[in-house]
């Protein structure tokens, strides 16, 4: 205390002195800082120092404090903070335009600034069929296309309710546009903003009129330098794939590829001897480079091209036997599993609540064999020509990857080289193949190239003809095929087996096949002539904790019955004793009817047509819980369990008139968030196509194949990002669709 009284008297010492001489004290401070005597500079040569930064903000932070005590005094304090913001501005500007490049971002020298911009936007993860509420409006494209993309991907906006910060970011983003746009109109050189507008403008459908427009405001560069800047990307992105496809980074096994078809429509309104309508037949692919720790849990040794061709020798000495393709115990008991699963998740999506999970069988299968969730690292090949669908144009395909891998020939055909592509595409390589054996060049056998058959592909194919074989004749009235089901559901029979769109074909397979579970569930529980009511989804707004707690309660069903229901479903529809007693109760109905010379086999074809309906629902049961299951295993990325029914594909294949390609092309293996690579390669495709036909590019295919196609995960995440810095929040969601209450009461 004496200490601060005595630093106070000799304050007040001072003061009286400074009086006596007639020298105000602001008047001394300004003299001792700006005077030009040497004891005056050597007493204050600290203040603007590291020594004494921290002491001389404390001083400029007590000056703020004595302004802002009176409003008028805030007023101009804030006016001196305002001009100095601006002369920093100005001094930093001026510094940059006499440079050689201040706030130009050249076209040329673009990677940097885009690769930055791949940073993921934040967003949420949702499992239900909408995230948004009632009364939450969802951003839904007018264009049906974009539409589709975005179902395909699983992606919706919805408006960020970020509060404060929202507000203050969208500000931010607002000052930040404007700032730009002064920059652009004082000096050209300023088009950092222009430039990322330009590019994303040009996938997002601006047309060239429009773009201009916002180049004269200031907002986008010309479409030339979008052009080139994509021109840029483009050799950037070519010389990547080269690198990771050199011999020196792989010498044995070579980065996976995968190809598929793309066929655009070149329209030409005024046609002409040189100009006139066409249809551009492509491929497009990408490299995918392996997982670091699947090559380490694998023997190098055996990966060469030495000791595939000689695995594919023995391949004809090697004894084939039937109990190869037939489930083993295991194989069985998995699969009891998976129809149980299944049972249980109708039973939990629309029967009711089961009082303990713990106990309860499980909505999801066991795991056999799960890859890691890791994100591959991809790399786009350029879209290729492709004359048609034979052998001379996997040819040509063939050798336009070998010229963007940036190998020679025989280097290309020193390594193994694996490939996916569908069955169309497979079909024409070993035609190629077999026109060029025997040889003796490698780059001519194409011995070093192994195709497996993708994932979608052969989910897709399958599934559309084990969906044709259950159809039936929906000209017969008395016809008992899947057509009536779909009928009952509302869904039109005639729009579900398309090659347009195989994931809707899924999605209304898996409609069906629930709906079936569900009647089956109802037969057991002895409620199936009672009037359908369904289990509450989620608590109503209105409605309070404790009424939904008594409406729970009332839905619940005992862990040991919710169980025994489950049990008594696969006992009764889904075990092979089941079908084998259908066909046993109704030979005996029909054994009057069937002479003494009858086979075995023509007994088993009366008795289907005496009890045809319930023959064919536990038939369709069995087939369409293959195809739900292999997706859900290839979403969940369980190669184990997806194995588990190509093997049984295996088998059905031989005797599905639409799958007799299969029988030659048996098909091999490849979080929750999984996607088989065609089907991943088909997502592109659709984004491609989108990009032409929303881009205003004419019949400029070129653009495509120089421009886009290499560059097609950067206009992706510049399409996606109109959203964000709108200020909407993207919603990741696992599309699980709820059928109403309408549908299941048409269906039971």
């Amino acid at each position: 205390m004496s200490a601060t009284s005595a630093a106070i008297r000799d304050t007040l010492e001072i003061c009286q002195h400074l009086k006596d001489i007639n020298m105000p004290i602001k008047e001394f401070v300004m003299l001792f800082l700006t005077g030009k005597h040497i004891e005056l500079a050597t007493r204050q040569r600290f203040w603007a120092t590291s020594t004494g930064y921290e002491s001389t903000l404390r001083l400029v932070e007590c000056i703020r404090d004595t302004f802002e005590d009176s409003a008028d005094g805030q007023g101009w304090w804030e006016d001196f903070i305002q001009s100095e913001a601006i002369r920093i501005l100005v001094q930093n500007n001026e510094r940059l335009s006499h440079s050689s490049t201040g706030h130009f971002q050249s076209a040329h020298i673009l990677m940097g600034m885009l690769q930055n911009n791949d940073e993921p936007p934040e967003t949420d993860v949702a499992d239900s069929d909408t995230c948004a509420g009632p009364d939450e409006p969802i951003s839904v494209p007018t264009d049906t296309f974009e539409a589709q993309l975005l179902e395909r991907g699983g992606i919706n906006y919805v408006p960020n309710s970020g509060g404060r910060d929202q507000v203050s970011r969208r500000w931010h983003h607002l000052a930040a546009a404007i700032c730009a746009q002064l920059l652009f109109a004082h000096n050209r050189r300023h088009n950092g903003l222009q430039l990322h507008n330009a590019i994303r403008f040009l996938p997002c459908g601006v047309s060239e009129r429009v773009n201009d427009y916002l180049h004269k405001l200031g907002l986008t560069s010309s479409r030339r330098t979008a052009i080139q800047a994509l021109k840029t990307l483009s050799g950037h992105a070519a010389e990547d794939v080269k690198a990771v496809m050199s011999l020196e980074r792989s010498p044995e096994l070579s980065p996976f590829l995968c190809i598929d078809n793309l066929d655009i429509q070149e329209k030409v309104h005024a046609v002409s001897i040189t100009d006139c309508s066409m249809m551009f037949h492509g491929t497009w692919g990408y490299v995918q480079l392996p997982s670091k720790a699947l090559l380490d849990s694998l023997e190098k040794s055996e990966l060469n091209l030495g000791a595939y061709q000689q695995a594919v020798k023995d391949v004809s000495t090697m004894q084939i036997n039937p109990s190869m393709f037939l489930p083993s115990h295991n194989d069985k008991q998995h699969y009891y599993h998976v129809m149980t699963s299944q049972f249980a998740e109708v039973m939990e999506e629309y029967v009711g609540f089961v009082s303990d999970k713990e106990g309860a069988i499980s909505t999801k299968p066991p795991v056999l064999e799960q890859i890691l969730p890791e994100i591959p690292t991809v790399f786009m090949l350029q879209l290729m020509d492709e004359s048609d669908n034979s052998a001379e144009g996997i040819a040509q395909v063939l050798e336009s990857i070998q010229r963007q891998t940036g190998l020679t020939p025989s280097e290309f055909a020193s390594r193994v080289q694996p490939m996916d592509g569908d069955l169309a595409t497979i079909q024409n390589f070993n035609s190629l193949r077999d026109l060029q054996h025997p040889s003796s060049y490698p780059e001519h056998s194409f011995d070093n190239i192994i195709f497996q058959l993708g994932g979608a592909h052969t989910l897709w194919n399958i599934a559309q003809a084990i969906l044709t074989e259950h159809l039936g004749d929906p000209s017969n009235e008395i016809n008992l095929g899947v057509w009536q089901s779909l009928e009952a559901l509302g869904i039109p029979h005639n729009e579900v087996i398309q090659k347009k769109d195989f994931t809707l074909m899924l999605h209304q397979i898996e409609q069906v096949h629930k709906a079936t579970l569900l009647h089956c569930i109802r037969v057991v529980m002895k409620t199936h002539k009672e009037k359908l009511v369904l289990k509450p989804q989620n608590k109503p707004t209105k409605m309070t904790t404790a009424e939904w707690n008594s409406t729970v309660g009332k839905w619940t069903i005992p862990t040991e019955e919710w169980n025994s229901i489950i049990e008594e479903c696969y006992t009764k529809f889904c075990s092979p004793q089941a079908r084998r007693d259908v066909a046993k109760d109704a030979a005996k109905d029909v054994s009057k009817d069937v002479s003494k010379d009858a086979t075995k086999d023509s007994s088993k074809d009366a008795a289907k047509e005496k009890s045809p309906r319930l023959h064919n629902v536990l038939v369709c049961i069995h087939n369409f819980s293959t195809i739900i299951e292999a997706k859900n295993a290839m979403k969940a990325g369980d190669i184990g369990r997806l194995m588990n029914f190509w093997k049984m594909w295996a088998v059905m294949s031989q005797a599905i008139k639409s799958l007799k390609h299969y029988s030659a092309y048996l098909p091999s293996g490849r979080k929750d968030q999984f996607m088989a690579k065609d089907d991943f390669m088909e997502h592109q495709n659709y984004w491609l196509k989108h990009f032409f036909n929303g881009g205003g590019i004419g019949t400029q295919i070129d653009r495509l194949k120089k421009l886009f196609s290499m560059n097609i995960f950067l206009l992706q995440s510049m399409f996606h990002s109109l959203q964000i810095d709108c200020g909407k929040k993207t919603i990741h969601q696992n599309r699980k669709k709820i059928m109403n209450l309408q549908s299941l009461q048409m269906f039971c």
